[in-house]
């Protein structure tokens, strides 16, 4: 049976290369995570660099100690990353329940600056950067779609219907 490697007796060149991977991860978290932190979310900068880190760190180290050993499979790591990241996203959306889904837009970008995390370990950095850079556009463009939408549908509701709405929020 073979023995999974010591992630010490990585060479020096493999470590810088994860450190390296790492840095990247940090800046792709924090580019989603400054998008969050100006829209005014709990979950902000800090938050998605610190998932973003884990993540790769998670993957990095467990892409190193496989290393070689043909029977490890180092995707399992994401199984159980999935699994803890799930849970920080539940706690975004449960911490704000209030009779509406709030907290799920936070808990998606969690969900993928992990994933950005992994990428950047399983060695496409400019893939994470480029998701990112992505997921930004898609939260800043689309919001200002949702809201040119919802006054557009406002113009069209009956004036009754607007204040049986208005006791809804």
């Amino acid at each position: 049976m073979d023995v999974l490697r010591d992630a010490s007796t990585a060479d020096a060149h493999a470590q810088l290369v994860l450190a390296f991977q790492v840095l990247v991860a940090c800046v792709a978290g924090g580019i989603v995570g400054l998008e969050r932190e100006l829209a005014g979310k709990r979950a902000g900068v800090r938050t998605h660099m610190l998932v973003a880190v884990a993540s790769c760190l998670a993957v990095g180290v467990g892409l190193v100690v496989t290393d070689g050993n043909p029977s490890a499979d180092p995707t399992r790591v994401m199984h159980g990353l999935l699994t803890g990241v799930g849970f920080i996203g539940a706690g975004a959306i449960l911490t704000n329940v209030k009779g509406t889904s709030a907290g799920l837009t936070t808990a998606a970008t969690v969900l993928l600056v992990a994933v950005l995390g992994a990428t950047t370990a399983f060695g496409a950095p400019l893939l994470a950067v480029g998701g990112a850079t992505l997921a930004v556009l898609l939260l800043r463009g689309l919001h200002w779609l949702e809201r040119g939408l919802g006054a557009l549908s406002m113009r069209h509701v009956p004036a009754q219907s607007v204040d049986d709405l208005d006791d809804l929020g």
